[in-house]
């Protein structure tokens, strides 16, 4: 039962993922061919400055809706959770905005953000909702493992986009366009899900805005969400010191590299969230069963890891090919991000064993560690050595973060693996 349906809701996820990473490549694809290196490098630098935000709005607030909802009081929950995501939407599109204005730009050098790219910010800054309501129905939709309609909501979305992004391509657009495209299909994502869990559900989902309930539910949340704010720092941060140290066109070169593999970073999360709830519940009524489930996934995450590693690896290849003899340089970048995928694999996973165990208190020191060793290390790498800096440093960092993990989870003795 709880491999069927852990099969069952992952393939819900891939067929989504299948469909958006093709259409997501296709954009790509657009884009690189229609702007080159250098205005793919100021459309990374725009949506790696909003992704910041799409970390801070979801703070971890899903796993503790999972954990902690029960079924006759999941619905009201929800709307809490919902009324809480929205005020944190808006407080968050403030601070990007404020904070996008006054980004650094050298015109001597063509360094850091130019006023193009802090536009761009504020057109993908208002993405931070749509993102913030998708996320939110995705809570209730876990807990119940009905990933499939998650599923419909991003390939309706994804299809938005890439109609959009077709349009633009032809009509000779810039990169401000590319970036609307993304604010209309974030829209559409977040009124299908909406619509979808209406009819699940039955019920009306007018968010609720609780203070003594939202204040509850970021007292279990914030060792999580701020676990996730370090994981951002230490896993995006370098393209913010490129974008200060390098060219625009090595952003362009790593944001393609990167795409491709972050695209290859939802198969993990998506195993480790169809696993998170059955490994919940067998942890609260059977220990050995949990154990046992547990290590047959860490078995076959390592296994599928390893064969996507190789995927990628050689796959970096096609890539000049693709987008007409440019992003050459991306093909050793990519080469190198595809070294830290079993790692990554393994911790999406090992992250949730925390939150069963309530020790997500841990992973703060965790990725303090991490987002520390990667900060020190890109600041005095990449001004050097570019690009390829980024990258090692990216992989070395996930491996420093699952080898964290086995340890305060092994070691302990009062740990529950040990």
């Amino acid at each position: 039962m709880m491999l069927k349906k852990v099969i069952v809701n992952t393939a819900s996820q891939l067929i989504a993922k299948g469909f958006t990473a093709t259409s997501s490549l296709i954009v790509t694809i657009l884009i690189g061919r229609a702007l080159g290196e250098s205005g793919f490098g100021q459309f990374t630098k725009i949506f790696v400055f909003a992704g910041y935000f799409y970390t801070l709005v979801d703070f971890g607030l899903n796993s503790i809706y999972v954990r902690e909802a029960k079924k006759e009081d999941e619905i009201r929950l929800f709307k809490v959770l919902l009324g809480l995501r929205l005020f944190l939407s808006a407080l968050f599109f403030l601070l990007a905005v404020t904070i996008a204005f006054f980004l650094p730009y050298d015109l001597q050098t063509q360094t850091g953000f130019p006023p193009l790219v802090k536009l761009g910010i504020y057109i993908a800054s208002i993405t931070i909702f749509s993102q913030a309501i998708f996320t939110t129905a995705n809570s209730y939709f876990q807990k119940n493992l009905k990933y499939y309609f998650s599923t419909l909501a991003s390939i309706s979305s994804a299809a938005v986009v890439l109609l959009a992004s077709v349009i633009f391509y032809l009509t000779k657009s810039g990169v401000l366009s590319y970036t609307f495209a993304y604010v209309i299909g974030g829209a559409f994502l977040a009124s299908v899900a909406i619509f979808l869990l209406v009819k699940v559900t039955r019920q009306n989902l007018l968010p609720i805005f609780s203070k003594s309930e939202s204040l509850k539910l970021l007292s279990h949340a914030w060792p999580v969400g701020a676990s996730l704010v370090l994981n951002i720092v230490y896993f995006k941060v370098d393209v913010f010191i490129l974008s200060n140290f390098r060219s625009t066109e090595e952003v362009g070169l790593y944001g393609l590299a990167y795409q491709f593999f972050e695209a290859s970073l939802t198969l993990p999360i998506f195993f480790a969230n169809s696993i998170y709830p059955v490994l919940n519940e067998s942890y609260k009524n059977n220990i050995e069963l949990f154990k046992k489930n547990l290590k047959f996934w860490l078995i076959w995450l390592t296994i599928i890891s390893l064969l996507l590693t190789l995927v990628l690896f050689f796959a970096s290849y096609l890539i000049p090919f693709v987008y007409d003899g440019k992003f050459t340089g991306s093909i050793k970048a990519l080469q190198i991000l595809s070294l830290g995928m079993p790692f990554f694999f393994l911790s999406a996973i090992l992250w949730h064993v925390f939150i069963v165990y309530k020790q997500q208190k841990k992973l703060i020191y965790i990725y303090l560690s991490g987002a520390l060793l990667n900060l020190f290390a890109n600041l005095l790498l990449i001004p050097s050595f570019g690009y390829l800096a980024a990258a090692s440093v990216t992989a070395v960092s996930e491996a420093f973060i699952f080898f964290l993990m086995v340890v305060f989870l092994v070691f302990p003795k009062k740990s529950q693996l040990s």
